[in-house]
């Protein structure tokens, strides 16, 4: 009995990492899918017509991508400079964590760094309003 519970603990763990946040949300999700239908159909019943509501068009930032890149760019080479130091230098040697992180973090700040500096040398495009009082005046 005691090996079977032994083996049954593991077991019920990983049900519980990985099914309850699943059976949360999709449970939640059910509920939220349930409330808007009840919502609409009140409003319906009233005489009122609920508006659709629209599908939101992001305008995708190509910022946001640029700095990630640049980011795991650094990230990478923070990784392996550090690693290199910790390795065939004299100062490495017992401090492999230390000179590994401040590596890491020294090439964390110059990719951000170049992100800024590229960011602030592209201009800033037009909003899609201005655009078209431009093309129209």
């Amino acid at each position: 009995m005691g090996e079977f519970m032994e083996e049954l603990i593991p077991i019920i763990a990983i049900i519980c990492t990985i099914g309850l946040p699943i059976i949360a949300g999709w449970i939640l999700g059910l509920q939220w899918v349930k409330s808007r239908h009840a919502e609409r159909m009140g409003l319906i019943s009233q005489g009122i017509i609920p508006p659709d509501s629209p599908k939101k068009k992001s305008d995708p930032n190509r910022f946001v991508s640029l700095r990630n890149g640049i980011v795991l760019v650094a990230l990478g080479i923070g990784i392996i400079v550090g690693f290199l130091c910790s390795e065939y230098l004299v100062i490495g040697q017992g401090n492999e964590f230390w000179v590994t992180s401040a590596s890491v973090a020294f090439f964390l700040g110059a990719g951000y760094l170049v992100y800024f500096l590229i960011v602030q040398r592209i201009p800033v495009n037009q909003s899609k309003e201005e655009k078209e009082e431009a093309e129209q005046g």
